[in-house]
Parts: C-alpha cells; structure tokens; sequence
C-alpha cells in the first residue's frame, strides 16, 4: 500500500532510494516554460490532429512500432547483462538493471541531439521526416529500457504498455501525467490498446506543432530541432526507467502503488494558465537569485582566500 514495501519482501537501501525518487518525479511539474507553450500551441495543435485523419494516424502508429520491434533486439542487451534470457533480470540487482538502462537512454538521446540538428536545418518540409524517426527512435528505448528490467515485451498488452509509457513521457501537464500512469497500470489487465494509440495521436499532433514552430527559421531551426528533440529523448529515457522501476519493485513483491511525494511548499500546484504562469514566475525568481548571488559568493570566496595572512 503506498510506498510500503510489502512484508514478505523487504526494499535494499538502493531500492528505498529509487522509491523515493520515483514519488518524486510522479510529483513533479513539467518545465514551466514548455507548459506555457504547449498550452499556447495546443489549439493549433487540435486543427492538426482534426485534419490527419485517425486511421492514417493510426497506420502510423502500427508501421512505427513494427519497425521499433525488429530493430529493439534482445540479443545485445543479453550479451551486455551476461544473462542467457531476459527475464532472468527480473531477479537480479536493480542496480543491474539501473546501469543497462542509463546506457541505452545516453545512446538514445545523443541520436536525437544529432537527428534534431540535421532535420531542423532543412526547414519545415523535413519535420515530416523528424517527427517518425524521433516517435519511432522514441518506442525504441521504452522497449529497450523494458529488456534491462528483464521484461520481453512481446505479449499482446505490450504494445499498449509501450504506447502508453510515451504518452505518459509526452505529457504537457503534472494532471496529465497522473491520469496516463494511472492507465498503465489497467493496461496490464488486458485494456483496450486502440484507447492508448488515441492518446498518442493526440500528443504526437501537439509535439509536432511544437516542433513545426521554429523549424522553419534557418539556423535557428537546427539549434532548436536538436533541443525539442533532446528534451523528449531525455523525458522518454526517465520515463521509462521510472515506470519499468516500479514494475519491477511491483513484481518482485517490494511495493504494490508509490504515491506521488508531497508538493514542495515553494512551488505552486494549481492548474491551467494561472498555475503555470506561477510556476514560471516562480523559476524565474529562482534563476535570477542564483544569478545574483552566486558570483557575489564566488567573488567573496576568493577575496577571502586572498586576504588571509600566512602563518607565522
């Protein structure tokens, strides 16, 4: 219940931090300034996905995930854990499995840095080529994050699962986020996976608006395709790693459902513009005073080094 581990399996002292950390993340706002544009962009975004016509959508979806499939082999992750299957990584240390995942998420996101730059640099007729490689480079390390925790991920769920983890990395807002990860948890209880590839298609027409934006401008287009595409590369890889961690710590009998962490006290939890107008507000207040203050600091440190008298 909660956070509690049950009493047949007792948390390590590692396993007690990664808990503590993923109460955190579940707690955690989104970048203020992405909200605040996302928002923006959304109704833009409503028109894109009212005009992509769902099955063609959808087909895409299908055609991504097939090919994330084939390429997401297990062969690799196996000779790299030194495990002869998979699943036997279900039972080993879940620093283990913390390890194999950190590299694969480095990897993934260097490639989308890269594969950002160069699509961004042509303008927006190559955010059509931009948007399939990051969804499919995207599917690619959820399934791969899922192999270093020792799950296959080739039942008929899975592709729900998978699917639905990108949706959760995706989402704009903190409500979002909950609701998403709350799905996960039904979906491994046979949900309908059409509801989950429908949630998708309403995030990825949103992320495509959000790409579509700057890629047009030269220069300024390579600088912000390989950043939009670092921030989701990174949100996928954390994503990931923080819902296979609870999945395993779930299956190997350590928790059953880790909260969320408490709300910080500083940051403002309320919703719509209002909540991330304040929550903008708020970071720039921070950024500021650590701009201010932190040369006054290291200025004063040195002084004082300089100013002390040698020892008799």
């Amino acid at each position: 219940m909660g956070n509690k581990p049950r009493q047949e399996r007792q948390l390590t002292e590692y396993e007690t931090r990664q808990v503590e950390k993923i109460a955190a993340w579940k707690s955690s706002h989104p970048n203020p300034f992405a909200e605040l544009f996302r928002r923006a962009a959304q109704p833009i975004a409503n028109v894109v996905e009212a005009i992509i016509p769902d099955q063609v959508a959808l087909q895409a979806i299908e055609m991504a995930y097939k090919a994330t499939d084939r390429t997401a082999t297990l062969r690799a992750m196996r000779l790299q854990a030194g495990v002869s299957d998979i699943t036997e990584l279900r039972h080993k240390p879940l620093e283990l499995c913390d390890r194999l995942s950190r590299r694969v998420g480095t990897f993934a996101q260097g490639v989308a840095t890269l594969e950002g730059a160069l699509t961004g640099a042509g303008g927006i007729w190559t955010t059509l080529l931009d948007v399939p490689l990051l969804f499919t480079l995207s599917l690619r390390t959820i399934i791969q994050v899922g192999h270093c925790y020792g799950y296959r991920l080739d039942q008929p769920t899975d592709k729900a699962w998978v699917l639905g983890a990108f949706a959760v990395a995706l989402s704009g807002t903190l409500e979002k986020r909950h609701e998403l990860t709350v799905r996960l948890r039904e979906i491994e209880d046979l949900m309908l996976e059409e509801t989950q590839e429908q949630v998708v298609v309403e995030e990825i027409a949103s992320l495509l608006t959000q790409i579509e934006v700057f890629e047009d401008i030269p220069v300024f287009g390579a600088a912000t395709g390989a950043l939009l595409n670092l921030t989701v590369a990174h949100r996928t890889d954390l994503t990931a790693r923080h819902l296979f961690q609870e999945r395993w710590l779930r299956d190997n009998g350590k928790v059953d459902m880790i909260q969320p962490a408490p709300a910080a006290a500083h940051i403002p939890s309320h919703h719509g513009w209002s909540g991330a107008f304040a929550r903008a507000g708020c970071a720039t207040v921070r950024g500021l005073s650590f701009g201010v203050a932190y040369p006054i600091y290291l200025v004063a440190g040195v002084l004082g080094t300089n100013g002390r008298t040698a020892p008799a």
